[in-house]
């Protein structure tokens, strides 16, 4: 099977390598300077934030030399996926499997939109940067795909990809509640994010502050209400390992929102924190400060719009 990552970030990059690494057949679809970064230096990755770059050479592709793909699979961010989603439009055949890892949900609508049910739920668990040299830097050990059919169902290309993706060196979950188990990392990633950016720093110091750990439960308490108002109330464990996360002592734990925020990049505000707060809304969830969060990041982003 021929697997397409659109995308060769810090997410499609580590993926897609670790299928290459199984002896998958991988290309990339990127931009034409991406394109030439990677011709030049390869897929450049650090198992380690500080460790020994290993480099890897890629088959990379630009919209106008993209063919049919037996899997395709979105690793942009969200800000990125419209125009993704017409640079690809060219690998994606009657028989194509579309996997998504983009945060959050409302990507879903306009990848179905575009190619009906040959869309998968997806999410994957990784922590890793993308840093000024385009290093794919790893912050663990820690890395996942879960995935499935949007009604749960069991199918034929759902199996087939697992047993695609399991000999590589990343966990795969073949989920007959992929809509649940997203559901849950929205809550996870709009909760930390909230903590961090509105609080201003890594869960420990958080926690250490005076009434830090009441606001950080407050928080996801709200995050939490909100799935249960749009019908997905989040099971225990999810909630268990939010906790568990976002409430431990001297924790280091940062969010990807919090690190690209802290130094000055653009951040996913609106596919992970606005489109939660859009979602209470319509089920009259009161949200203050989740609302608040999203707001100092609208700020942040106005003044990055301004200096572009």
């Amino acid at each position: 099977m021929r697997v397409l990552f659109i995308g060769a970030g810090s997410v499609g990059g580590l993926f897609g390598s670790l299928l290459l690494d199984a002896g998958v057949d991988v290309s990339f679809l990127v931009r034409p300077n991406r394109r030439t970064q990677l011709q030049q230096a390869g897929l450049a990755i650090a198992s380690v934030p500080d460790g020994p770059v290993r480099r890897l050479a890629v088959r990379s592709v630009t919209r106008d030399e993209v063919s049919s793909s037996d899997v395709v699979v979105f690793a942009v961010r969200s800000p990125e996926l419209g125009a993704a989603i017409e640079d690809s439009q060219a690998s994606v055949g009657p028989t194509t499997t579309v996997l998504p890892l983009l945060n959050g949900m409302r990507h879903l609508a306009s990848l179905t939109e575009r190619f009906g049910n040959r869309v998968l739920g997806g999410l994957a668990v990784t922590g890793t940067v993308l840093d000024a040299d385009h290093i794919i830097r790893r912050l663990g050990n820690e890395a996942s795909i879960t995935f499935g059919e949007l009604d749960g169902r069991s199918s034929v290309r759902t199996n087939d990809i697992a047993a695609l993706f399991k000999p590589a060196a990343f966990r795969t979950v073949l989920s007959p509640t992929i809509t649940q188990d997203m559901w849950e990392k929205w809550v996870f990633m709009a909760a930390a994010g909230a903590v961090t950016v509105l609080l201003g720093g890594p869960v420990g110091e958080v926690v250490a502050a005076t009434d830090g750990l009441g606001t950080i439960e407050a928080i996801i308490a709200e995050a939490c209400a909100v799935a249960e108002g749009a019908g997905h109330p989040l099971r225990a464990a999810a909630v268990d390992r939010i906790r568990m996360t976002i409430t431990q002592p001297g924790s280091p734990f940062t969010t990807s929102m919090y690190r690209d925020f802290a130094t000055g990049r653009s951040t996913e505000v609106e596919p992970i924190l606005g489109a939660l707060l859009n979602e209470a809304r319509i089920h009259g969830v009161d949200t203050p400060l989740l609302a608040s969060a999203a707001v100092r990041l609208r700020v942040h982003e106005a003044a990055l719009e301004m200096v572009r």
